[in-house]
């Protein structure tokens, strides 16, 4: 994640905390914390997709 997002998610967090930022601030926040959380995870559809599979047929 670029140091630009993560200073304004800081920044966001701490408004938020102090219960001073407005609605757009707040789910701006929750967009920015979500992208931080989701930051260098792999997406591993295939793999889940290809368990499911198995679980499905063992029965």
């Amino acid at each position: 994640m670029e140091q630009r997002k993560l200073t304004r998610l800081n920044d966001l967090f701490e408004k938020a905390v102090a219960d001073k930022a407005n609605v757009i601030e707040r789910r701006e926040l929750k967009v920015l914390y979500q992208e931080y959380i989701d930051d260098g995870r792999e997406i591993v559809l295939p793999a889940q997709v290809a368990i499911y599979h198995q679980h499905a047929t063992a029965s």
